[in-house]
């Protein structure tokens, strides 16, 4: 790194992850080297986690820093979380994504003006400071925006119930955030209460919060800042020279590389970058096991039958359960059971 370098100011990104099985920090490492790769100004990485760190995970993530010359903090995030109350945090551990609501710790626990938050099942294929330099200045966060949906759908319905926009309801998987704008209209009390009114309609819970909490206050960013849509095309062969994945973010958000690789870009990209971290280094003989068992889980293996599979879930999924009409049915169900127990409950 040159001595310009080394003086210009840092870029901040925050990474956040519940670690109950020991594999999301590996995940995480993952991110940071794919940055540090394509990056070539300072970066701090600051590290969201709970109990679930271990002291060993810590100091990979370090390594991975340090190996690049760059840095990497901590950030316990358990108070905050034991302030959301037992309600708010059971229902995210029944859903097993605890990991989703260290996102919203950010304002309260970042001494920072501004910040990139990324999901752990990103891969950055562009330098950073292109999305860094971006002004939220005259906004409290900025994303791409989520699958465009019709207006009379049963999704921008319930993004209405909720005070969402439709038209700028971004995905949470990469924000660019204002902290001192966004920790204005935003604290733990406030979180709380948002959950328990708005059970009987939320679905993404973060997401729909953010986009709830920020509605007419969100900047968008184009789609090339979180390619969410890249690893959900069948069709696609994974061509990393593609126009469509270079200088972009790509956003493993369905099928994740270490979990149902399908050999898209994602999935070539994330394997490279992981390569180049600590947990990447294994003896000739792990590493063919790992590279059988990943084979295994691909969808590659079953091809076809896999890919019928898939076009049936979806077909049912857009003609029968996102009929709005059954959708609005289940909403009003859902408010009207959760009414009646305020009722006799207090």
């Amino acid at each position: 790194m040159s001595a310009k370098e080394k003086t210009e100011t840092p870029i901040h990104v925050a990474l956040g992850f519940h670690d109950s099985k020991g594999t999301y920090s590996q995940y995480a490492g993952v991110v940071m080297a794919s940055i540090f790769e394509r990056t070539k100004s300072p970066v701090c990485v600051h590290i969201l986690h709970d109990k679930t760190l271990t002291e060993r995970n810590r100091s990979l993530l370090i390594e991975t820093a340090e190996s690049y010359g760059q840095n990497v903090s901590f950030h316990d995030v358990c108070a905050y979380i034991e302030r959301l109350g037992d309600e708010t945090t059971r229902d995210f551990q029944r859903n097993g994504d605890i990991g989703a609501l260290f996102r919203l710790a950010i304002p309260e626990t970042l001494p920072l003006d501004k910040v990139i938050y990324l999901d752990c099942d990103v891969v950055v294929n562009m330098d950073i400071r292109e999305l860094w330099d971006i002004s939220v200045e005259d906004c409290s966060c900025a994303g791409v925006l989520e699958s465009p949906r019709g207006r009379f759908s049963a999704t921008s319905i319930r993004m209405r119930l909720m005070g969402c926009d439709p038209k700028k309801y971004i995905n949470s998987g990469v924000l660019l955030m204002n902290i001192p704008r966004m920790k204005e209209k935003f604290d733990v009390r406030q979180v709380s209460l948002w959950f328990a009114r708005y059970r009987y309609c939320r679905k993404y819970r973060d997401q729909d919060l953010i986009n709830s909490c920020f509605s007419g206050d969100i900047k968008l960013l184009e789609v090339r800042f979180n390619n969410h849509y890249v690893n959900r095309n069948e069709g696609y062969r994974g061509d990393i020279n593609d126009p469509y994945v270079v200088d972009s973010i790509l956003h493993a958000s369905t099928k994740k590389p270490w979990a149902s690789p399908k050999g898209s870009a994602v999935d070539r990209l994330y394997w490279r970058a992981f390569l180049k971290t600590p947990w990447g280094r294994l003896p000739p003989e792990e590493l063919v096991d790992m590279i059988i068992d990943i084979f295994q889980k691909s969808p590659f293996t079953h091809r076809r039958t896999s890919q019928c599979y898939g076009k049936i879930a979806r077909s049912l999924r857009e003609e029968f359960l996102e009929n709005y009409v059954f959708i609005m049915a289940g909403l009003l169900g859902k408010y009207l059971y959760y009414k009646a127990k305020r009722l006799f409950t207090s």
